[in-house]
């Protein structure tokens, strides 16, 4: 003879309607609509978590040096990020460089001018001053022979500004 095994549901009563309801995982009154209670933990849950009690101030240090491990963290890549007045200073007599090299190799009069190449910065607080001895690089005459160039470039180290500017002992700016 065959065992016919019953199922059997949760009964809850509607808060909203008072109506009994026979469903399983009930989410909402199926009549009204109106929210169901979640089911209560089992019998096994509650043992599992017995003998687990957090106290408020372990939550509070557990909180507190998840805090300050955040802010170190953050400081670290704060530092990582933001440069530093030996790298900021670096960049502007960088850019101070090219902005000379490009200025000089535009003054040349018949093309096919050399850049002229990375010098070292003789400028102090604040200015920058670069020199290329004659040689150093070469422009173009109207024949096409290659010259021998000199140049200086003086200026603000802050604005990147050119203040002084001699091509081959000319003033050019």
């Amino acid at each position: 003879m065959p065992v016919h095994r019953k199922w059997t549901m949760a009964a809850l009563q509607c808060p909203g309607c008072k109506a009994y309801l026979r469903i399983t995982n009930p989410q909402a009154c199926p009549r009204c609509q109106t929210p169901l209670l979640p089911p209560r933990p089992s019998t096994a849950m509650v043992g599992a978590h017995k003998g687990r009690t957090t106290s408020p101030v372990g939550t509070l240090l557990a909180m507190a040096a998840l805090g300050a491990i955040v802010i170190l963290v953050g400081l670290i890549v704060f530092r990582s990020i933001s440069p530093s007045s030996a790298q900021i200073h670096s960049r502007q007599v960088s850019q101070a460089l090219a902005n000379c090299q490009h200025r000089i190799r535009s003054t040349a009069q018949f093309g096919d001018a050399e850049l002229p190449p990375h010098v070292q910065n003789y400028g102090t607080k604040g200015e920058f001053y670069f020199a290329w001895p004659s040689g150093s690089f070469h422009f173009k005459n109207g024949f096409g022979a290659p010259l021998k160039m000199s140049a200086s470039c003086i200026g603000d180290l802050s604005t990147g500004e050119i203040k002084q500017m001699t091509v081959n002992g000319k003033d050019v700016l």
